[in-house]
């Protein structure tokens, strides 16, 4: 694991230069990033862990907080990274609208506890370290192949190892501009599929851009970009044309539903369902993909 600390905040202040100096005590480094998304986009690959510092001033920035928040959440999804969140107790909350607690490794209310925060990084950094060690001796066992008595033509034997069975989960993306609709659908599915997330249409192109997906899961009524927009969009694009999209509506209003029906998507879900009825349809879809 890498032993680098990305800090986010609006500026380096005294706290932020504390906090990089007692990490660098117990031989962990840190640096700090501005809080936007094209300073976090390109520092992030070299952090091992990321902290947010949400003082007043970030905390006043309502719009542009929104989406910082919202692509960080993305961030962390593709590199599989986790956050610390420094904040009063109602920036957190805030905060919480926009991330998923999938990636919260500890919360911190300021005033903070500075031991407390540099034990934990401490630990996180050292476990995984540990995880790494052990995951290099495993792969040094994956493959066994005996020296065959019957000559070079006999038949090999391997030692069948998790990896070569296991099977890849689907991936899908949630698109909704209701962060707290994202946060439950997500936490449902997450156990049996790997889960994007985008509250906006042009969040959603970004994401696509850079991975690919099983299906996608569309709300049809967003705000700016509408998800009949996104979904003309997606059949423009040689790229994305092919996806299977699931229309995702709050009313089961006929003529809505037969506005839904005649873009011709994969499907539709009302948005009543419950998780059984969700992972039902889901399993139902892909069971013969």
């Amino acid at each position: 694991m890498l032993k680098n600390v990305m800090i986010i905040s609006t500026s380096e202040s005294f706290a932020i230069k504390s906090m990089e100096q007692k990490l660098i005590a117990v031989e962990i480094s840190a640096y700090q990033v501005v809080a936007r998304t094209t300073e976090i986009g390109s520092n992030i690959d070299r952090a091992g862990l990321i902290v947010l510092y949400l003082d007043e001033r970030m905390a006043a920035m309502t719009a542009s907080l929104q989406n910082m928040l919202s692509y960080l959440n993305d961030k962390l999804y593709e590199s599989n990274k986790m956050l610390i969140i420094i904040a009063k107790r109602k920036d957190y909350e805030i905060a919480m609208r926009y991330i998923s607690e999938d990636f919260i490794l500890q919360f911190f209310d300021r005033p903070m506890n500075m031991d407390a925060f540099v034990q934990t990084i401490f630990e996180y950094m050292n476990e995984g370290e540990r995880k790494l060690e052990d995951a290099g001796e495993s792969k040094k066992k994956e493959e066994e192949i005996p020296e065959s008595a019957d000559g070079d033509n006999a038949p090999v034997k391997r030692k069948v190892t998790a990896d070569m069975v296991a099977v890849r989960k689907r991936r899908i993306l949630l698109v909704d501009d209701d962060a707290s609709y994202l946060r439950i659908i997500r936490n449902w599915l997450k156990d049996g599929y790997e889960v994007g997330v985008a509250s906006s249409a042009l969040q959603a192109i970004m994401w696509l851009a850079k991975n690919d997906v099983d299906l996608i899961l569309l709300d049809y009524k967003m705000p700016v970009c509408s998800g009949a927009q996104m979904f003309a969009m997606l059949q423009n694009d040689s790229q994305t044309k092919t996806i299977p999209v699931f229309f995702l509506t709050g009313n089961s209003a006929r003529d809505d539903v037969i506005d839904i029906l005649k873009l011709n998507p994969e499907g539709y879900l009302l948005k009543t369902f419950d998780r059984k009825a969700l992972l039902t349809r889901l399993e139902e879809f892909f069971e013969f993909r």
